[in-house]
């Protein structure tokens, strides 16, 4: 017997005690019901559980029956309460085949599931993390338009994975103290940026999101998730006040985290509120015009165009001249290396040329 067969065995309502106290003392429903004042239809429905017991009740059956209306009352909270678990239960119970599409050993890794092989503990957890009543509300959200996100993830192959690493993403930045957001400070602090970039600190991860939030920007990093191919996002959350960064570390490679940051800096810089942008995932149609104008601004971050055109002036490259660009520049010798290389695809074997760049790895997810 299941936990939720034997609560539906056991579920006893306040009428049974009624029922029980005038068979105990001799006393018949219909003479109950004239003593009530009510008609003996509708103290069968309370007898049945099919109506509750109010003060006004509770008060009459203690004159009548000689038992106190605090009895009364708390023998219909206890059964309301135990009506309201057993049908939670059975709720979630039809929310079984609707959990196990999630990336659900991922999720308990990060905590934000318990450790349970139960399909309806997991569907209780999953629903709270979504903040959603249930698996169709999350279709409502995720797959169909809506006014929560509005961005259809039904034609993409699994809009599980995805929507839980976007929803990761807002709980971090929940997490995140943000000023109110100034585009003004967040162009003049550019060249901050690109210094955090530069000098590649044992924080700079944390100076960037720093930064970021100064200017009324949440900068989250939400390790990759299989079966979500994304490497950036960008959304305005919280009524479109606060515009969201969400990076992952799918290529945990320098130059792309730094490509993919600054892309996403191009969408809050140069487009609307309204915008979502999931960098990644092809079955989601781009805005052509506003990706190319992203990747413009990131292509320039990087590297200046005048730092270009001196870059690829050199006919040969090794690590004593890309370590003189890149002081030259101030811009990471990690960085410098991938453009060259995305010049030069013979170079992408060069083992000097590699042993400058750098890799990156999000170590901490918590909440």
């Amino acid at each position: 017997m299941t936990d939720l067969q034997l609560k539906r065995t056991l579920l006893s309502c306040p009428g049974d005690s009624i029922q029980e106290h005038i068979d105990f003392i001799g006393m018949s429903q219909a003479e109950l019901a004239e003593r009530l004042g009510r008609s003996i239809p509708k103290l069968n429905e309370l007898i049945k559980g099919k109506a509750p017991i109010t003060k006004e009740t509770a008060t009459k059956l203690e004159y009548v029956l000689g038992v106190s209306a605090n009895f009364w009352l708390n023998l219909e909270r206890n059964y309301q309460d135990e009506l309201l678990e057993i049908e939670q239960m059975e709720h979630l119970e039809q929310c079984e085949d609707w959990v196990s599409s999630f990336p659900l050993a991922k999720m308990k890794s990060f905590g934000l599931l318990p450790d349970s092989r139960k399909k309806t503990e997991l569907a209780n957890s999953l629903l709270k993390f979504f903040r959603v009543a249930s698996p169709t509300q999350w279709s409502d959200i995720y797959n169909g338009s809506s006014l929560a996100f509005k961005i259809e993830l039904r034609h993409t192959s699994e809009p599980q994975a995805i929507s839980v690493w976007l929803r990761i993403g807002e709980l971090q930045a929940d997490k995140i103290n943000v000023a109110s957001f100034d585009k003004k400070l967040l162009r003049n602090s550019l060249n901050l940026i690109q210094q955090i970039s530069y000098e590649h600190s044992d924080s700079w991860l944390e100076e960037l999101q720093e930064l970021c939030a100064s200017c009324g920007v949440a900068l989250v990093y939400t390790p990759c998730i299989a079966k979500a191919p994304i490497y950036g996002a960008t959304r305005w959350i919280k009524n479109n006040s606060i515009p969201l960064i969400q990076m992952t570390d799918r290529k945990k490679d320098y130059n792309a985290f730094w490509f993919t940051f600054y892309h996403e800096l191009g969408h809050v810089l140069y487009h609307g509120k309204k915008d979502i942008f999931i960098d990644g995932i092809e079955s989601i149609t781009p805005d052509i015009e506003k990706e190319e104008e992203a990747d413009a601004f990131a292509a320039r971050m990087l590297l200046s165009d005048k730092e270009r055109n001196e870059l690829f002036q050199y006919p040969n490259f090794d690590s004593e001249l890309i370590m003189h660009l890149s002081k030259k520049f101030q811009k990471h010798p990690g960085i410098i290396v991938a453009q060259v290389q995305r010049r030069y695809n013979n170079l992408y074997k060069s083992i000097e040329l590699n042993s400058l760049k750098t890799k990156v790895k999000f170590l901490n997810l918590s909440f």
